[in-house]
């Protein structure tokens, strides 16, 4: 395979994974709508929401670096 052909064979997979992470932020919009409908407070849907970090995962790690002060 060719320089060029990695590339698109790239670009597919990134617009693929684009697709399918569309969806699952449309997902998780109807997921919320539906817990504050129910009377959720914002405040534990924030915290729902947010990645739980493994910290034996790399990127646990990255997360760390990036939020580092």
């Amino acid at each position: 395979m060719n320089q060029l052909d990695l590339i698109r064979a790239a670009a597919e997979d990134v617009a693929s994974a684009r697709v399918l992470l569309r969806e699952r932020e449309e997902t998780l919009d109807a997921i919320v709508q539906t817990a504050l409908e129910y009377g959720v407070p914002m405040a534990q849907v924030d915290e729902a929401k947010s990645p739980s970090w493994n910290a034996a995962t790399p990127t646990a790690d990255e997360h760390q670096a990036l939020t580092a002060p």
